[in-house]
């Protein structure tokens, strides 16, 4: 090889060096700009952050609501039910301001205006107890009548502290209540023998929650005795000398004979649905007295309410 030759390979040799020199440069550059010394390329890959928060007001929770089921009314009268509530603040039990609730049948809503038929309010429910901490126990009482639906009903609870309330359900069941009340005496007046009374009227009123049908059966002393009437003297009035019907009008002849088993009256009595509006039928009772008792002469006509 020539001289001339020689020179142009050393120099192609040369020029591919520097190449390779810069290079090895730029990759050494980036490694030292784009690596932290001293860490991997993995370490920031991801990173955990803690988060804070103070929570400086809890609501009040209701945990818990308790009501006797099968409930049965008190024929004509009131009854006081109760739905007790467990109820949590994690402020104490001291924060709780207090608690409301309601009582109201499957049909309605809680915010539904309060009809003794169908929903109840009890704006001031009582703090029973409290365990000194978080939690009070309070008892919410509603004053049922005698005519409130039977079925199913709801007892709404709703807690309440300073700024938040929070509510509960529970269910309950009101018992069909089949129950009358009777003008208390049949009172015949004064009769001689072989003499028919005039009608004599006695009043029946539906004491329940429910559609009723009446019948009626006599005794003496005991039931069954096949009396009417004891008498002071001279014998008794028995049980056959006694009639009833629901028609004014039907005469001596067309009345049902007082028996020693239940008969059917012949009247139904509806259920109550308005306040101070009893629902009421009239039954008419006549007697014959035969020979020969005097004095005063006393029996029992038993009234019983049944499903129609």
């Amino acid at each position: 090889m020539n001289k001339k030759n020689q020179d142009c390979v050393g120099e192609e040799r040369s020029s591919m060096n520097f190449f390779k020199g810069l290079v090895l440069v730029a990759l050494l550059f980036l490694l030292f700009f784009l690596l932290p010394f001293g860490t991997s390329a993995q370490t920031f890959l991801g990173k955990n952050v803690t988060t804070k928060v103070n929570v400086t007001n809890a609501a009040p929770d209701v945990l818990a609501l308790y009501i006797t089921s099968p409930i049965t009314l008190n024929a004509g009268s009131t009854r006081a039910v109760q739905c007790n509530a467990t109820i949590r603040d994690w402020n104490g039990h001291n924060d709780i301001v207090g608690a409301n609730a309601t009582f109201y049948y499957k049909d309605n809503q809680s915010n539904d205006p309060d009809n003794n038929n169908t929903h109840y309010t009890n704006t001031t429910c009582v703090e029973a107890n409290n365990d000194g901490n978080f939690t009070s126990n309070y008892t919410c009482t509603f004053s049922m009548l005698y005519f409130a639906n039977n079925g199913t009903w709801y007892c709404n609870v709703t807690a309440r502290d300073s700024k938040y309330f929070t509510s509960l359900n529970a269910s309950a069941t009101i018992s069909a209540l089949y129950a009358l009340n009777v003008t208390d005496i049949i009172d015949y007046g004064n009769l001689s023998v072989n003499d028919y009374s005039n009608n004599t009227t006695a009043i029946v009123t539906n004491f329940g929650n429910s559609i009723i049908n009446v019948s009626v059966l006599g005794y003496g002393t005991t039931q069954g005795d096949g009396v009417g009437l004891v008498c002071q003297y001279g014998g008794n009035i028995s049980i056959q000398n006694e009639k009833f019907s629901s028609d004014i009008s039907a005469a001596w002849g067309s009345k049902t004979t007082l028996g020693t088993t239940n008969k059917d009256i012949g009247i139904t009595l509806a259920k109550q649905t308005l306040d101070n509006t009893l629902i009421t039928a009239n039954t008419y009772w006549q007697l014959y007295v035969p020979p020969n008792p005097f004095g005063l002469c006393t029996g029992t006509v038993r009234f019983t309410a049944a499903t129609p």
